[in-house]
């Protein structure tokens, strides 16, 4: 297959022409994977293994973009040199009229004084390699200027990178779009573990191309993510990470959204690893219907640090991987062993008793207020024997798997609560249906009677539980 600026190959033909919209949406998404692809490649030069890393990495890239069927790494070629040396990767993007190739680069300056810019071990400037008429298309779009991807590669093997799209605007017959600066600072250590750093994107505007304003345009304004990451054991993580749009319009006036933000936080309690994650919309609207205050709270407990640990280090282990990368058939005696080595971890982690939970989900309806909190818990984990499936990887074993595995809900609570006002609770009822919500709230007084529902006031609760193999309604048998 032909690379694009490959000497040794010759030209590449040409591919055939896209449509204008399909060009723009293919082209931004390129233009986020790539840059993304090439501060990656930017950042694995530590520790003074630049040519060994960067050859996993590219395995890496190329394994990714091949599970998610997004192309491959066509060639990965890594010169050497005495103060300076490249990196290329040569990637071809899938796509059903007509492959896209690509080609990142990376220029790298070696330390202890690279380039006489800082004391470090290298710097990197990457850059992406399009061919000519998109690249005239990408200059045009942003007025000639560069992206930035320029990382310090400390003497420790931290890096310090910088990240740039400048602002532009791109039409054609069908869009026309435009876009403030992106910029981005992010810096790793301990070989990549610890990450910290921040982006920030002011806003972007995509409408049609013919500039007609009663189709009306998307607007995102004030994208910003955080995050401080830091190693904690071998294989795992602690900190925060948070994500806020400060707004987002939908075209043709159907509405949109104020204020999102997504917070999530890791971290040790005891000898338990801990993680939870809150989302928030202050107020979503689509057509004529406005909510507002949506809260969303995730949260795992108990999880034992140890036990999670010594799981993730089997699954790291090469053969496995390349296993769970395959995609192939694997045989019974692999998923044995895989059982074996993973088991007793698997013990010890059910043994703390893990909690899944959404512990909290609500909003405030035009009607009144709405709350969900659903919960999983494993109960009496330690009696849990799991070596009663070691046969469950012999031929006709299925059913006595299935027996087995059903065994196990004894051993599993469920919970789920539900509150809101009567009109809500009716009025999501009836808009799922031909019935009315007043003959609606009528059938609901049956409900009341038997103990599903309880009323108070205005307001509608149930309680359902999944304990020790039965369910019960506000603590009634559920039959």
């Amino acid at each position: 297959m032909t690379l694009p600026h490959d000497s040794q190959n010759g030209p590449t033909p040409p591919a055939p022409r896209r449509p204008a919209g399909r060009r723009w949406l293919i082209g931004g998404v390129t233009v986020v994977l790539l840059l993304g692809v090439a501060w990656a490649g930017s950042t694995m030069y530590a520790a003074g293994q630049a040519q060994n890393f960067s050859n996993d990495t590219a395995k890496t890239i190329d394994t990714a973009l091949k599970t998610n069927k997004l192309g491959s790494v066509e060639k990965h070629v890594y010169t050497r040199g005495l103060t300076e040396s490249t990196d290329d990767l040569y990637i071809v993007l899938s796509d059903k009229l007509a492959p896209y190739h690509l080609h990142v680069r990376n220029h790298i300056k070696h330390g202890p004084l690279p380039g006489f810019q800082a004391v470090a071990q290298a710097v990197i400037d990457s850059e992406i390699i399009w061919d000519a008429k998109t690249q005239a298309a990408i200059d045009k779009a942003l007025g000639g200027k560069k992206p930035v991807i320029h990382t310090v590669v400390g003497l420790g093997g931290t890096t310090d990178t910088t990240f740039m799209v400048p602002a532009g605007q791109y039409a054609d017959s069908d869009v026309k779009g435009t876009w403030t600066a992106l910029n981005a600072h992010f810096q790793t250590n301990n070989g990549g573990r610890g990450l910290s750093g921040s982006l920030i994107w002011p806003s972007g505007v995509i409408g049609p191309g013919n500039g007609d304003p009663s189709q009306g345009v998307l607007k995102i304004n004030d994208v910003r993510y955080t995050v401080d990451q830091q190693p904690y054991l071998k294989s795992l993580s602690q900190g925060q990470s948070s994500f806020t749009i400060a707004s987002i319009e939908l075209p043709e006036k159907l509405g949109g959204l104020k204020t999102l933000n997504v917070t999530t936080r890791t971290g040790p309690q005891g000898a338990n690893l801990e993680s939870s994650t809150q989302a928030s919309v202050a107020e979503i609207a689509y057509q004529d219907t406005k909510f507002s205050q949506l809260l969303l709270k995730l949260s795992a407990t108990q999880l034992n640090s140890a036990a999670l640990e010594s799981l993730i280090a089997v699954f790291q282990q090469p053969d496995y991987q390349k296993m769970l990368q395959s995609g192939e058939t694997v045989s019974d005696q692999t998923y044995r062993k895989l059982w074996a080595d993973a088991k007793p971890s698997l013990g010890k982690l059910l043994a703390g008793n893990p909690k899944l939970a959404i512990d909290e989900v609500s909003v405030q309806t035009p009607d009144g207020p709405l709350k969900l909190n659903l919960g999983a818990q494993i109960v009496d984990g330690q009696s849990i024997d799991l070596s009663s499936f070691d046969s469950s990887f012999d031929a006709g074993a299925s059913d006595q798997s299935a027996e087995k595995a059903m065994g196990l809900l004894q051993n599993l609570k469920l919970t789920a609560d539900i509150e809101g006002k009567e009109q809500v609770i009716a009025g999501l009822l009836s808009s799922s249906g031909n019935d009315t919500a007043q003959s609606i709230a009528q059938s609901i007084d049956p409900l009341i009677e038997q103990g599903m529902i309880t009323r108070s006031g205005d307001t509608l609760k149930t309680h359902l539980e999944f304990s020790k193999g039965a369910a019960t309604i506000n603590g009634k048998p559920f039959q």
